[in-house]
């Protein structure tokens, strides 16, 4: 997770007060990634290949309600800043003040 400012370039506090938050933090600790399927990974990916544009779909789905329920969990919406969730390198960002998602520009053009 990271602060970005207006020109969308990410934004870095070296201080030691915790209550400013700046800079890249990792939020799940210990996950581990790896491939576990034995000698099924061929037909993974096969079917990967022929279903991926539904898996992501359902992939950023799954993690913006996730992250939108913790967001309202820890009462988000109180913040005055604009906030969004996006998936690195996609072209739309999940508005957290208003539950929808947006194209990256809209992001900057308040």
């Amino acid at each position: 997770m990271f602060s970005m400012d207006r020109q969308a370039n990410e934004v870095f506090y070296d201080g030691k007060d915790p209550a400013i938050f700046g800079g890249s933090l990792s939020i799940i600790e210990g996950v581990n990634y790896g491939e576990r399927f034995g000698g099924q990974s061929d037909e993974f990916w096969k079917f990967y290949e022929a279903n991926g544009e539904e898996i992501e779909e359902e992939e950023k789905r799954a993690f913006a309600n996730w992250f939108a329920d913790c967001w309202e969990k820890a009462n988000g919406k109180s913040v005055p800043l604009p906030a969004y969730f996006s998936i690195h390198d996609d072209t739309e960002s999940f508005d957290l003040k208003k539950n929808d998602w947006i194209m990256d520009e809209e992001k900057w053009s308040y």
